[in-house]
């Protein structure tokens, strides 16, 4: 058994440092490689091929794209030299900075046109490490990805509809245990020699995937060998609102509810802004109000979808009720990273391979891929609806509730219906 986790930890090892290798070679592609973005494997690769893989390997596996990140190779290499002293400080211990931050990146995306800019895409890159080593050196544990990362956020919520799980294999061989490996590690004269985990999940009253990175350190470290990865069904996790080790009850985290609806409207607002009617919608907001300014304009619809539309459709008697969303808000980013991935799949090839292609050989015909998007957001809606009426709601918020998706899930099929910007790729323009 020792053996096999070695391998685990080595596999983990491995991916983070080819993740690590691929991030170099992306920011050196985005620094100096060709500006046009369609011609630049950096914008390629990040903003077309990662996150539709990101989604999918979410789906259909599980939280490994935390459990592989580069970031942490880069941590845990110059932990060595220099271990942090300090502590996350405690009135930070929560999602606030994380919802700003994930905001922001939606928010930076669309103003600064990121997926048209290879040295942006690239500054990004280094934005994200720099940061994260700079937490990471002055806080103990994985503070940057528990509270800050947004990549982590988004990860931690959609891994709730995951397939695989990390708990304990037996819950009577946790309560002998008076060591708690799995959670403070093994540590001897100031030199961590196992980590335990460092999102503060107690394995024995974990319960799902939110702020699991997936790093399998629990696993390592319990000397019972009684820590393992279950496969699970997907979205399982939120049938019922129990506690959750290092949160509490999920309903009763205010920080978590908002994190939840930031991620549901904001797959909204992301498919929906590169559309032809969010270009008529933000002008019609300048002619109205006489705004002309383009941070401001783009500010009003960013509060239209993540403040107004919430408000007009979430109470404070509904609060319970949010975490309902997380299927529907799940399989909107599936649906719309998909059509992304699959019509500009085979876009890379030209500039990888210098091999020409015709626009219909770059990807998935679009009349393929719109029906698969429909599916996703079907999906999605079906996992909402059954949280509603499965769990212990009153009639009042089941049918409510609903309607509430009902709408979200007809506004996604429209968004998905009309034609979106080919962002990034030679899809649409003469190579």
């Amino acid at each position: 058994m020792k053996s096999q986790r070695k391998i685990l930890l080595s596999t983990k090892t491995i991916f983070q440092f080819l993740l690590l290798v691929a991030s170099v070679l992306l920011i050196a592609e985005g620094l100096w490689g060709n500006p046009f973005a369609p011609k630049n494997l950096a914008t390629q690769f990040v903003w077309v091929h990662y996150r539709g893989v990101l989604v999918f390997v979410l789906l259909l596996l599980g939280n490994y794209f935390c459990m592989s990140c580069p970031f942490i190779f880069v941590r845990n290499a110059l932990r060595v030299f220099h271990a942090p002293k300090k502590l996350w400080p405690k009135k930070l211990q929560n999602k606030w900075l994380g919802i700003f931050l994930l905001t922001s990146i939606l928010f930076t995306y669309e103003y600064l046109h990121l997926w048209s800019s290879p040295a942006l895409t690239a500054s990004i890159i280094i934005g994200y490490f720099l940061v994260a080593v700079f937490v990471d050196l002055t806080f103990k544990k994985a503070s940057f990805c528990k509270y800050l990362c947004p990549i982590g956020q988004f990860n931690f919520l959609s891994s709730t509809m995951s397939p695989a799980t990390v708990k304990a294999k037996n819950l009577s061989v946790c309560e002998s245990c008076t060591t708690y490996e799995c959670l403070k590690g093994v540590e001897k004269d100031g030199e961590i020699l196992k980590r335990g985990c460092e999102t503060f999940l107690f394995i024995p009253k974990k319960n799902g995937n939110l702020d699991c990175t997936f790093c399998m350190d629990c696993v390592a470290a319990c000397p019972y060998d009684n820590v393992k990865v279950e496969m699970v069904l997907n979205g399982e996790e939120l049938q019922e609102d129990s506690p959750r080790a290092g949160i509490g009850l999920l309903t009763k985290r205010l920080d978590y509810l908002l994190l939840i609806v930031v991620f549901t409207f904001g797959a909204l607002l992301n498919a929906f802004a590169m559309t032809g009617p969010a270009y008529d919608l933000t002008m019609t907001i300048a002619d109205v109000t006489g705004i002309q300014n383009n941070f401001i304009l783009l500010l009003s619809l960013f509060i239209t979808f993540l403040v107004l539309l919430p408000l007009l459709l979430i109470s404070k008697k509904d609060y319970k009720m949010i975490p309902t969303l997380l299927p529907l808000g799940f399989f909107i980013w599936v649906s719309h990273y998909s059509f992304h991935l699959l019509t500009g799949l085979f876009a890379f090839v030209p500039l990888l391979f210098k091999i020409q292609l015709s626009n219909s050989m770059m990807g998935v015909p679009t009349h393929i891929v719109t029906p698969i998007q429909y599916g996703f957001l079907l999906l999605g809606f079906l996992g909402s609806m059954t949280l509603v009426w499965t769990g212990k709601n009153e009639n009042r918020a089941k049918l409510k509730w609903s309607a509430t998706h009902l709408a979200i899930f007809l506004f996604a099929l429209w968004v998905m219906s009309l034609p979106m910007e080919m962002r990034g790729t030679f899809v649409g323009i003469a190579p």
